[in-house]
């Protein structure tokens, strides 16, 4: 009998947890708080080109998570596709500072640089991505691919799927 109470009050606890999620606001369980939303929830409104949407739920997590890069880069992505460039660069220079291996913050970070005509700085970047992937990955791909696109001090962009 002790063991269906224990399976009851496990199920119940995590429904409860899942209605509080699923609200959108924070929560908190014996003193330690909770962002309302997760970092898949924020990728999915990017990946929607919700950018607008993506925002606040990245600024929420990285209160919650200071240190998280991923959430950084994401946040420098989505503040790139609204055009507040300055802001953008900043946070890609955070995640940046936590992870300095960070391919995919630095792949973006280079596309940034090309948007600003920083190509000399977006070359450091490729460089700096094939020290991390020295087998190659995306981030070097699509950096180099943006790089050979960007002529006469312009960038060409071409809207990637996915990010």
């Amino acid at each position: 009998m002790l063991i269906r109470r224990t399976s009851i009050a496990s199920m119940l606890a995590g429904a409860a947890l899942s209605t509080l999620f699923a609200a959108g606001t924070a929560w908190s369980i014996a003193g330690v708080d909770f962002p309302s939303h997760s970092m898949e929830e924020a990728k999915a409104e990017v990946d929607k080109g919700a950018f607008e949407d993506a925002r606040p739920m990245l600024e929420e997590i990285l209160r919650f998570e200071p240190e998280n890069a991923d959430a950084y880069n994401l946040l420098g992505y989505t503040l790139r596709n609204l055009n507040e460039l300055d802001l953008a660069m900043e946070n890609y220079d955070k995640a940046l500072s936590i992870d300095p291996a960070h391919a995919n913050a630095l792949e973006y970070q280079g596309e940034l640089f090309l948007k600003l005509g920083r190509k000399d700085d977006a070359d450091k970047n490729l460089v700096k991505i094939a020290e991390v992937c020295p087998s190659g990955c995306e981030a070097h791909t699509v950096l180099q691919a943006a790089i050979e696109r960007f002529k006469d001090g312009k960038f060409t962009w071409t809207q990637a799927s996915g990010n």
